[in-house]
């Protein structure tokens, strides 16, 4: 089992189900709430955990009920925790409302901010003995890109969700090896819309030309877009009843990584991350929901 390390955030979620997302100064009755452990970071590591991978975390959580409320999770699911327990800055949160199966989200940072370059560069060594890094963009971008760099310098392949969309350097395309937008952040980077068959051919073909090894772009319930050199390929969602969408990317990129770490096939790799996030949709919560590798046989 190789070490697959995860930088990137850790959030306390808070999360609520209603009709209908509220109009301005408008209250609105909602149900089934609840306080869970999430963050794109933190979910993608026990992905990874869950789905047969060696989880290592590499972010910050407050000194708090919240982060004691982390750490215990992530000991809970075998996630060995490389970060900060800082007292200068509360655990970061996600305000999530969900509707109909869709949610929206409202960030608040926190410790997150709190990943710095020199806090990367403080983990240089973990990082170059890592068999793969993923990251996101819930912390500084700055932090992204000097572990971007330590590991491209070590020859470890780096799987990028540009999640949340955020513009990226046109430095950062050429050292990465997997990059996962879903349709929307791709749009938001390349400038064209990825929502039909043409679009996503032509964002791959965008994204390669910045110089990345390999572009998968995920489509919600139409599946995802992906390549093999030079041809596209397209594969299905596997149909499910949508009841909570929160970590259906994160939960497909833990399961990708580790397919492809344990020497699969892109096609045998897709397929499975596939099948992970549909089960992962069809369950309430972030990290709660997210499968077992028992589970997908």
């Amino acid at each position: 089992m190789k070490n697959i390390l995860i930088i990137g955030s850790a959030n306390a979620d808070f999360t609520i189900h209603t009709s209908r997302i509220p109009r301005i100064g408008e209250t609105l009755p909602g149900h089934d709430f609840s306080v869970n452990i999430g963050g794109k970071g933190l979910n993608q590591a026990i992905a990874v955990s869950r789905l047969g991978g060696k989880a290592q975390f590499l972010g910050a959580v407050g000194h708090d009920m919240n982060g004691a409320m982390l750490l215990k999770a992530m000991a809970d699911d075998n996630v060995d925790f490389e970060g900060l327990c800082t007292q200068n800055a509360t655990t970061g949160i996600a305000m999530i409302t969900v509707v109909n199966g869709d949610n929206c989200i409202l960030l608040h940072a926190g410790a997150n901010g709190h990943i710095t370059k020199d806090v990367i560069g403080e983990k240089k060594a973990l990082i170059e003995k890592a068999a793969a890094v993923i990251l996101q963009l819930e912390i500084p971008m700055e932090a992204v890109m000097e572990a971007v760099q330590i590991a491209h310098a070590a020859a470890v392949p780096i799987f990028l969700n540009p999640a949340p969309a955020h513009p990226l350097p046109d430095a950062i395309y050429p050292f990465v090896d997997w990059l996962i937008p879903n349709e929307h952040e791709a749009a938001a980077l390349s400038g064209t819309s990825a929502e039909t068959e043409a679009g996503c051919r032509e964002n791959i073909r965008f994204f390669r030309e910045k110089g990345v090894k390999n572009v998968l772009i995920t489509l919600g319930e139409k599946g995802c877009a992906y390549h093999e050199g030079e041809e596209i390929f397209f594969c299905d969602a596997v149909k499910t009843t949508a009841v909570d969408t929160t970590s259906a990317g994160d939960t497909f990129i833990g399961a990708l990584c580790v397919q492809l770490m344990e020497g699969k096939s892109i096609h045998e790799a897709v397929r499975y991350a596939c099948r992970a996030s549909s089960v992962t949709v069809s369950r309430p919560g972030a990290a709660a929901s997210i499968p077992f590798a028992r589970e997908l046989k």
